[in-house]
């Protein structure tokens, strides 16, 4: 089966360079716009549909035709701790040039107050796992068998690491197009692998 991760559409926070996290932001009226112009990518309108729990992620979904998606919260952005709310100019004469270098690095990341790295991924190859466990009786066609998780960055960051065992303490070998989306192959045992990545969203037409 496969998994398309998608982020959220634009907020006003993400025109501000603001860390978002568990802050329950909503779209701007201009990704509100944007995302009410989009389709999934071919192949997944029929497929089984879960969110992040959080506003911005839920109301992506219903945008792009997912108004029943159930609500995961195991796909929530990445929780900041104190950063949130803050750009990054600011955490830094906030907290000192170094205070990212001292939350840590690679797994062990950890936001003062927020969530490791660590346990970002493990919560995302939790649903990864789950999500894989469909019945496989010929009467279930192959795009009921497949998943569109609409969530956030963090989330789209942790799938490309357990899909291709990225060490997080170099640059990340391809980069990540955020406005499309990252599509995995998943085996029965759960295991990940990239099927496609930075698929385009399909415009949405009218008749």
């Amino acid at each position: 089966m496969r998994i398309a991760f998608l982020r959220h559409g634009p907020t006003d926070w993400n025109e501000e360079g603001r860390i978002q996290g568990r802050i329950d932001m909503p779209l701007s009226a201009a990704g509100r716009a944007k995302m009410a112009g989009l389709s999934p990518p071919a192949g997944f309108e029929q497929a089984r549909a879960f969110t992040s729990p959080l506003g911005r992620a839920r109301e992506t979904a219903a945008l792009l035709g997912f108004p029943d998606a159930i609500a995961d919260a195991r796909l929530a952005e990445h929780h900041w701790g104190e950063w949130e709310g803050l750009t990054r100019e600011e955490i830094l004469a906030r907290d000192g040039a170094d205070c990212f270098e001292r939350a840590g690095r690679a797994a062990d990341f950890t936001p003062r107050g927020g969530e490791s790295t660590r346990d970002l991924l493990a919560r995302v190859a939790s649903f990864i796992v789950d999500v894989a466990r469909v019945p496989r009786d010929a009467d279930v066609p192959k795009e009921g068998r497949d998943v569109i998780a609409i969530a956030h960055r963090g989330v789209l960051r942790s799938a490309y690491t357990l899909a291709t065992g990225w060490d997080m303490l170099t640059p990340m070998p391809a980069k990540l197009d955020l406005s499309g989306a990252l599509i995995l192959a998943v085996g029965a045992d759960g295991v990940p692998r990239i099927a496609e990545m930075n698929v385009p969203l399909r415009t949405r037409t009218t008749l």
